[in-house]
């Protein structure tokens, strides 16, 4: 598994990814920073992670277990990334867009 992924980079990406996720919340609940620039900030802090999880896999193989019919270790890896670095950027995409139609209602 470690020739595949690995593990320690990951594990760093997420540990920079979650540091300036809490530090840009920190700052939008001491009204430091306007709610819509941290937001942005947010995704920004997600989308470098996940972007480099994503590279971080070793060998290119994630397409080949993505279209692979078999339950293998390499296909069940190639979409575990796929589905965690779409989350990481989807749930602070939806957020920020869901506070701008708020902010662009009132």
């Amino acid at each position: 598994m470690n020739g595949y992924v690995n593990l320690v980079e990951i594990g760093w990406f997420l540990f920079i990814g979650l540091l300036f996720m809490g530090l840009n919340l920190l700052l939008m609940s001491r009204r430091l920073i306007r709610t819509r620039y941290g937001m942005l900030s947010i995704l920004g802090a997600s989308v470098w992670p996940a972007l480099m999880i994503v590279l971080s896999v070793q060998g290119g193989r994630v397409l080949d277990g993505l279209t692979e019919r078999a339950v293998t270790l390499e296909s069940v890896l190639a979409w575990s990334v796929v589905v965690a670095t779409a989350l990481m950027v989807c749930i602070p995409g939806v957020s920020l867009i869901r506070r701008m139609v708020q902010l662009a209602r009132h």
